[in-house]
């Protein structure tokens, strides 16, 4: 933590000390050599820094990297294009590449003169966590903390301006970034872009002779995941939902972003974003929206946002592709732990659709040395002998036992699925075959809802079930809509008798029927004849 205190403070007193001082593009409100031309970083509204995790990294935070690879091609138009890449190692640290071409047009100047802007940008990346170093490669902390720098250049800059001589350039400057990742489900990260002063000679030089430094940019950020599966404070199996926020400062002007996104089982996302502007031409804000597909090899994004140059809209859609062959971590050498469920009289191994009556559950195994487990997102104590144990309670329906192995930075994650069932009681005079073998069943309708008693109650599985038990059942199963009963339905069904909506419900969709002197009588037991009628309708219902 103090190590990670001390990088932020150092690139914030270097935001003050290394700002170069710029000369046409700052009368403009242009920033040479800044990107904000890709999809899913636009639809957060620009704050990505101290997210950077596709391969588009290279542009915002190249210490990001050292967690991603692929290859994203992003476009506006034919004259707004940028292809990125991340290449990966398999240890710890990765290589960036991007080219950029951009426009921006009409860039009002006053009521008589605008300007255009064109560019052609290339990037070289570098992202690393420091692991790669023998005695910080057990530190926890390197394991999650990456810096990384971009060398970019100019392949070509025209400036265009009413009534004057076309004028063109070329440069070069290095982009600085950190990102920590302390827990999977939060991060940070800040970049110095534009770092070096004009005096190293990083700088823009024009076609007429002059030079002028390129300006810096200090952009701090960070990202939350507040709904997700394994490690987020609230979990949702197949639900993210993920906020980030974000700084920029330079010289000139600042910019303040904001973004959320919603994603829906890691494969479809829709993202929302905001952003303000404080230039010399006065405060601006806009909206940015965007919408993302992502698989195991590719994805695509489409954002809509405003530039705040010249106060147009524009749309921009990006395609990524994650080669399967590019590892970004060389695989950890540890098989599908082998876990047991310890019950009073057997042992069987822990598997998916597992059922149980049990109200916990025991787990244990034995993991590689130097390996930690988590189990629903808690660690969990190894022994010295590199086993471990821990009992999971359990809640009636259906559980999700998560486990997680977690080394060196890199994590391999399983899950359980135990299915906890609520035991019922067949009297000795009730046992017969039939009755038997119905009782598994009935014992998954009661943990599933379907039949339903009170905490301190017991079910007894006797010989019959009553008109009033078997409509509410079918009701449940079939999921109908309950409405609300506002007057008495039979002579012997108020409207707040507990079962008055199950009823009506069955007897509007002719389910069953009430008998012909008035009556429900929701207690009386349903023949043999009468429940074969009434499943025979029940299925011609649900087809």
């Amino acid at each position: 933590m103090k190590l990670g205190s001390l990088l932020i403070f150092s690139l914030l007193l270097a935001a003050g000390i290394l700002t170069p001082a710029v000369a046409d593009l700052r009368d403009l409100g242009v920033e040479p050599l800044q990107a904000t031309v890709t999809g899913r970083p636009l639809g957060l509204g620009g704050a990505f820094v101290g997210l950077a995790d596709d391969p588009q990294a290279a542009l915002y935070n190249p210490a990001g990297l050292a967690w991603n690879k692929g290859v994203a091609i992003s476009a506006q138009d034919g004259n707004n294009i940028s292809v990125t890449q991340a290449y990966p190692s398999g240890n710890n640290y990765a290589f960036g590449f991007a080219l950029l071409k951009s426009q921006l047009s009409k860039i009002i100047i006053s009521p008589t003169e605008e300007a255009n802007f064109f560019n052609t940008t290339a990037y070289l990346s570098y992202g690393a966590k420091l692991t790669f170093i023998p005695w910080l490669e057990q530190n926890v902390f390197f394991q999650r903390f990456a810096l990384g720098f971009s060398v970019k250049g100019i392949v070509n800059q025209t400036l265009q301006r009413t009534g004057q001589t076309d004028r063109s350039a070329t440069g070069w400057d290095v982009d600085l970034g950190m990102l920590w990742r302390p827990e999977d489900w939060w991060s940070v990260g800040a970049t110095l872009q534009n770092a070096l002063p004009k005096s190293s000679g990083a700088a823009i030089k024009w076609d007429i002779g002059s030079s002028e430094g390129i300006p810096l940019t200090t952009r701090l950020g960070g990202a939350v995941k507040v709904i997700g599966d394994i490690g987020a404070p609230i979990f949702s199996d197949g639900h993210e939902a993920l906020f980030a926020g974000e700084a920029d400062f330079t010289n000139q002007q600042s910019f303040c972003r904001l973004g959320g996104e919603y994603g829906y089982f890691k494969t479809i996302y829709a993202r929302l974003g905001w952003q303000q502007a404080n230039s010399l031409t006065g405060l601006t804000s806009d909206i940015t929206y965007g919408l993302g597909y992502r698989n195991e090899l590719w994805g695509c994004d489409l954002a809509g946002y405003r530039e705040p140059t010249n106060n147009q809209r524009y749309v921009t859609f990006s395609l990524l592709y994650f080669p399967a062959d590019w590892i970004i971590l060389r695989s950890l050498d540890i098989e599908r732990p082998q876990l047991m469920l310890e019950q009073p009289i057997e042992m069987i191994s822990l598997q998916d659709n597992i059922s149980t009556y049990d109200d916990k559950i025991e787990v244990s195994g034995r993991v590689k040395p130097g390996v930690s487990v988590y189990i629903n997102g808690l660690p969990v104590d190894i022994g010295a002998d590199d086993s471990f144990k821990t009992v999971i309670p359990l809640r009636l329906k259906k559980n999700l036992i998560m486990v997680e192995a977690r080394y060196q930075g890199e994590k391999k994650s399983w899950k359980y699925k135990v299915f906890r069932k609520t035991r019922i009681y067949v009297p000795d005079a009730a046992q017969s075959k039939n009755v038997t073998e119905k009782k598994e069943k009935v014992e998954n309708l009661m943990s599933l809802g379907v039949i339903e008693i009170k905490p301190d109650a017991s079910f007894v599985m006797e010989a019959g079930i009553t008109r009033g038990e078997l409509v509410s059942w079918l009701v449940k199963s079939a999921d109908f809509p309950l409405a609300a009963v506002s007057r008495d339905l039979f002579v012997d069904v108020p409207f707040d008798h507990p079962l008055a909506p199950f009823i009506k419900a069955a007897v509007d969709r002719n389910l069953i029927k009430p008998f012909a002197d008035g009556t429900f009588r929701p207690n009386a037991l349903v023949s043999k004849k009468d429940g074969d009628i009434i499943f025979a309708k029940f299925g011609t219902s649900n087809r």
